[in-house]
Protein backbone atom coordinates (compact mmCIF):
# COMPACT_ATOMS: atom_id res chain seq x y z
CA UNK A 1 0.00 0.00 0.00
CA UNK A 2 2.98 2.26 -0.43
CA UNK A 3 1.97 5.30 -2.46
CA UNK A 4 5.56 6.27 -3.27
CA UNK A 5 6.32 2.78 -4.62
CA UNK A 6 3.19 2.87 -6.82
CA UNK A 7 4.09 6.35 -8.12
CA UNK A 8 7.63 5.18 -8.90
CA UNK A 9 6.24 2.26 -10.96
CA UNK A 10 3.51 4.28 -12.68
CA UNK A 11 4.50 5.27 -16.23
CA UNK A 12 2.09 8.23 -16.07
CA UNK A 13 4.30 9.87 -13.42
CA UNK A 14 7.66 9.25 -15.17
CA UNK A 15 9.77 12.40 -14.87
CA UNK A 16 7.64 13.86 -12.07
CA UNK A 17 9.23 14.08 -8.59
CA UNK A 18 7.38 11.91 -6.06
CA UNK A 19 6.51 14.90 -3.85
CA UNK A 20 4.79 16.65 -6.77
CA UNK A 21 2.98 13.47 -7.78
CA UNK A 22 1.72 13.10 -4.19
CA UNK A 23 0.43 16.69 -4.33
CA UNK A 24 -1.40 15.97 -7.60
CA UNK A 25 -2.98 12.87 -6.03
CA UNK A 26 -3.71 14.54 -2.67
CA UNK A 27 -7.49 14.64 -3.15
CA UNK A 28 -7.60 10.91 -3.87
CA UNK A 29 -8.97 8.42 -1.39
CA UNK A 30 -7.67 4.99 -0.52
CA UNK A 31 -10.00 2.16 -1.39
CA UNK A 32 -9.99 -1.59 -0.78
CA UNK A 33 -11.47 -4.12 -3.20
CA UNK A 34 -12.01 -7.74 -2.24
CA UNK A 35 -11.31 -10.53 -4.70
CA UNK A 36 -14.05 -10.60 -7.34
CA UNK A 37 -15.35 -7.11 -6.59
CA UNK A 38 -16.09 -4.95 -9.64
CA UNK A 39 -14.42 -1.52 -9.67
CA UNK A 40 -15.67 -0.30 -13.06
CA UNK A 41 -18.32 -1.89 -15.25
CA UNK A 42 -18.65 -1.59 -19.01
CA UNK A 43 -21.41 0.82 -20.03
CA UNK A 44 -21.66 2.43 -16.59
CA UNK A 45 -20.57 6.03 -15.85
CA UNK A 46 -17.18 6.39 -14.15
CA UNK A 47 -15.72 9.66 -12.88
CA UNK A 48 -12.57 8.33 -11.24
CA UNK A 49 -9.14 7.22 -12.21
CA UNK A 50 -7.52 4.65 -9.98
CA UNK A 51 -3.88 3.99 -9.13
CA UNK A 52 -3.17 0.40 -8.06
CA UNK A 53 -1.23 0.43 -4.78
CA UNK A 54 -1.21 -3.35 -4.28
CA UNK A 55 -3.03 -6.41 -5.53
CA UNK A 56 -4.20 -7.12 -9.06
CA UNK A 57 -7.06 -6.00 -11.26
CA UNK A 58 -8.35 -7.63 -14.46
CA UNK A 59 -9.68 -5.60 -17.39
CA UNK A 60 -12.26 -7.49 -19.47
CA UNK A 61 -14.89 -6.98 -22.09
CA UNK A 62 -17.65 -9.15 -20.61
CA UNK A 63 -19.66 -11.51 -22.78
CA UNK A 64 -23.03 -10.09 -23.81
CA UNK A 65 -25.64 -10.31 -26.59
CA UNK A 66 -23.25 -8.82 -29.16
CA UNK A 67 -20.04 -10.42 -27.83
CA UNK A 68 -20.26 -14.21 -27.67
CA UNK A 69 -17.55 -14.50 -25.02
CA UNK A 70 -15.61 -12.40 -22.55
CA UNK A 71 -12.35 -10.90 -23.81
CA UNK A 72 -9.37 -10.46 -21.47
CA UNK A 73 -7.64 -7.11 -22.12
CA UNK A 74 -5.09 -6.75 -19.34
CA UNK A 75 -4.07 -7.48 -15.78
CA UNK A 76 -3.01 -4.45 -13.74
CA UNK A 77 -0.66 -4.46 -10.76
CA UNK A 78 1.06 -1.89 -8.55
CA UNK A 79 1.66 1.36 -10.41
CA UNK A 80 -1.01 0.83 -13.06
CA UNK A 81 -3.72 3.41 -13.72
CA UNK A 82 -7.25 2.50 -14.79
CA UNK A 83 -10.48 4.39 -15.40
CA UNK A 84 -8.69 7.18 -17.25
CA UNK A 85 -10.75 6.87 -20.46
CA UNK A 86 -14.12 7.54 -18.85
CA UNK A 87 -12.71 9.85 -16.17
CA UNK A 88 -11.41 12.17 -18.90
CA UNK A 89 -14.04 11.88 -21.65
CA UNK A 90 -16.99 11.59 -19.21
CA UNK A 91 -18.50 8.74 -21.26
CA UNK A 92 -19.54 5.36 -19.97
CA UNK A 93 -16.76 2.91 -19.14
CA UNK A 94 -15.50 0.87 -22.08
CA UNK A 95 -14.58 -2.27 -20.09
CA UNK A 96 -15.10 -4.08 -16.79
CA UNK A 97 -12.34 -3.84 -14.18
CA UNK A 98 -12.49 -6.22 -11.24
CA UNK A 99 -10.18 -7.41 -8.48
CA UNK A 100 -8.42 -10.72 -9.15
CA UNK A 101 -7.12 -10.59 -5.58
CA UNK A 102 -7.55 -8.21 -2.67
CA UNK A 103 -6.46 -4.84 -4.04
CA UNK A 104 -5.68 -1.42 -2.60
CA UNK A 105 -6.23 1.65 -4.76
CA UNK A 106 -5.94 5.38 -4.66
CA UNK A 107 -9.06 6.69 -6.41
CA UNK A 108 -9.34 10.29 -7.57
CA UNK A 109 -12.10 12.13 -9.38
CA UNK A 110 -10.94 12.94 -12.91
CA UNK A 111 -11.91 16.60 -12.54
CA UNK A 112 -9.77 16.87 -9.37
CA UNK A 113 -6.83 15.26 -11.20
CA UNK A 114 -7.13 17.79 -14.05
CA UNK A 115 -7.44 20.69 -11.57
CA UNK A 116 -4.26 19.51 -9.82
CA UNK A 117 -2.48 19.35 -13.18
CA UNK A 118 -3.67 22.86 -14.02
CA UNK A 119 -2.08 24.03 -10.76
CA UNK A 120 1.28 22.45 -11.68
CA UNK A 121 1.99 23.05 -15.40
CA UNK A 122 5.55 21.69 -15.18
CA UNK A 123 4.36 18.32 -13.86
CA UNK A 124 1.35 18.40 -16.18
CA UNK A 125 3.67 18.57 -19.19
CA UNK A 126 5.20 15.21 -18.24
CA UNK A 127 1.93 13.58 -17.19
CA UNK A 128 0.01 14.54 -20.33
CA UNK A 129 2.91 13.38 -22.51
CA UNK A 130 3.12 10.11 -20.57
CA UNK A 131 -0.64 9.57 -20.89
CA UNK A 132 -0.44 10.21 -24.61
CA UNK A 133 2.41 7.71 -24.98
CA UNK A 134 0.48 5.13 -22.96
CA UNK A 135 -2.62 5.55 -25.12
CA UNK A 136 -0.56 5.38 -28.32
CA UNK A 137 1.07 2.18 -27.07
CA UNK A 138 -2.37 0.66 -26.48
CA UNK A 139 -3.56 1.71 -29.95
CA UNK A 140 -0.49 0.21 -31.59
CA UNK A 141 -1.04 -3.05 -29.71
CA UNK A 142 -4.65 -3.13 -30.93
CA UNK A 143 -3.50 -2.39 -34.49
CA UNK A 144 -1.14 -5.37 -34.27
CA UNK A 145 -4.00 -7.60 -33.04
CA UNK A 146 -6.20 -6.50 -35.93
CA UNK A 147 -3.36 -7.25 -38.37
CA UNK A 148 -3.22 -10.81 -36.99
CA UNK A 149 -6.98 -11.27 -37.28
CA UNK A 150 -7.49 -9.64 -40.68
CA UNK A 151 -4.45 -10.13 -42.92
CA UNK A 152 -4.27 -7.88 -45.97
Amino acid sequence: MNLDAAIARCPVFAGVPAARARTILASGTRRHLSTGEILIDEGVPNEHLHLVLSGRLRVMLPGNESRFRAIHLADLEMGAITGEYSAFDRRHASARVSAVEDTELLSQRGSDFVAALDADPAAAKYIYRNLLELLIERLRAKDAEVDLIMPV
